[in-house]
């Protein structure tokens, strides 16, 4: 969330920002938080003042009794004191529930460098790698690939689960953990820590990570418990360094874990399958630095990434999200877009966030290093996800005879096997 100050100093700023964000109808909430503010101040020091005047009856009352005089009226004063502190503190709490709930509204401060545009139709393309090679032969979809030789069964995952859920079989099954293992020691050898992390985390810890009032009908919720089960990694990640402060960075951290979402949307043979899934795995980096230090540090998570899937042997282009197209809780933002030759097309495989200071100020992680102390920037940026990158493959290694051959780096992982 934004700093309360910030807004009170710079109001102009952040109507500003909502503009161009194309988000007009949330400008009188900034004069709405800054009254709410004000207020919470008074009544605050309204309580404050009845507690030292309660000292100073409570002393003077002392001193009446020393002296045998009447202190009749200064008890029955004293004691309608804490009362009176009840009620302003039951209103101010009330108006910072309210503060806190614009607070969430509100999105992140744009980067300068980001593209003003209203929707994807005007995100940035800021470079493309890889050759684009035309198959010869007709391609075949990656679900009528998959099923035909027994890699993939979509009716029984159906059956037991629902829609959007699987069962990978065999080879399907270890190219998927190749892509996982190739990816987390990728990021080991860059200098990231691998953590094995919560799957399912407590509301407080959720919404420091994502703002509920958007996410709550995507993320899956554990009846009649205090538990949401994450949506990726990056939601495990950032509460592990929750309320802590800290005096050395950066903190560079990946882990794997498997990802939970009541997807929707897409539609098509090329959009089912393994493409858009309820649950599936995902390598995911988080990186907690020096405010002075996040924007190199998004370029070098970028490129991290740009490495992984050139490797792989993956087209790709990189674009970089608009201003009406990016989440509130990112400052700036790119995506890796995989080329999908059945497809004919660039999909989203990845992304690459700076949330500056926004997500540290709600889940309260700070830094004391040299006497300065402030909150951290938290950067996140999808290393892989595996059931896309899978399809990826599926469609540009295709042979003819549908067999599909392994990208080189990932033959290690599949136990030397080149085809399958």
């Amino acid at each position: 969330m934004l700093d309360i100050k910030f807004i009170k100093e710079h109001p102009e700023i952040v109507k500003l920002n909502l503009k161009k964000r194309f988000k007009e109808d949330k400008i009188s909430l900034i004069d709405k938080v800054i009254k709410n503010h004000d207020s919470w101040l008074k009544l605050k020091k309204d309580s404050e003042e009845l507690r030292c005047k309660r000292n100073q009856l409570s002393e003077e009352i002392n001193e009446l009794k020393k002296k045998n005089e009447s202190i009749k009226n200064l008890i029955r004063e004293v004691q309608e004191i804490p009362d009176k502190i009840k009620s302003l503190e039951e209103k101010q709490s009330k108006i910072y529930e309210e503060m806190q709930s614009i607070l969430t509204q509100l999105p992140n401060i744009l980067d300068k460098n980001v593209p003003i545009g209203k929707d994807a139709s005007e995100n940035k393309e800021i470079k493309k790698i890889g050759k684009i090679i035309k198959p010869k032969f007709e391609l075949l979809n990656h679900v009528d690939l998959v099923e035909k030789r027994n890699l993939a069964d979509f009716e029984q995952g159906t059956l037991v689960a629902g829609k959007r859920f699987n069962f990978l079989i065999g080879d399907l099954a270890l190219l998927d953990i190749a892509i996982q293992r190739y990816a987390i020691d990728f990021l080991t050898k860059k200098g990231f820590t691998f953590l094995v992390t919560p799957l399912m985390l407590n509301r407080k810890s959720i919404a420091g990570a994502v703002n509920l009032n958007d996410f709550e009908d995507v993320i899956y919720k554990v009846e009649n418990e205090d538990l949401y089960l994450i949506a990726t990694g990056e939601h495990s990640l950032v509460n592990y360094l929750q309320g802590r402060t800290l005096t050395k960075l950066p903190i560079k951290l990946c882990t794997l874990t498997p990802c939970f979402r009541k997807e929707i949307g897409g539609h098509g043979v090329d959009m089912k399958g393994l493409f858009r899934m309820h649950q599936f795995y995902k390598v995911e980096q988080v990186v907690c630095c020096l405010p002075k230090d996040s924007e190199k540090i998004h370029h070098e998570m970028e490129a991290i990434t740009e490495e992984f899937f050139t490797s792989l042997g993956i087209p790709f282009k990189v674009i970089e999200l608009c201003s009406g197209d990016l989440g509130d809780k990112f400052a700036r933002q790119w995506d890796i877009e995989a080329w999908f030759p059945r497809q004919e097309a660039y999909r989203e495989i990845t992304s690459a966030g700076n949330c500056t200071d926004y997500q540290s100020r709600k889940l309260n992680i700070k830094y004391d290093i040299n006497g300065e102390k402030n909150f951290v920037h938290l950067l996140n940026n999808t290393m892989v996800a595996t059931s896309r990158a899978i399809v990826a493959i599926l469609e540009n290694y295709q042979n003819p005879d549908r067999t599909i051959i392994i990208p080189n780096v990932l033959v290690p992982y599949m136990n030397g096997k080149k085809k399958i």
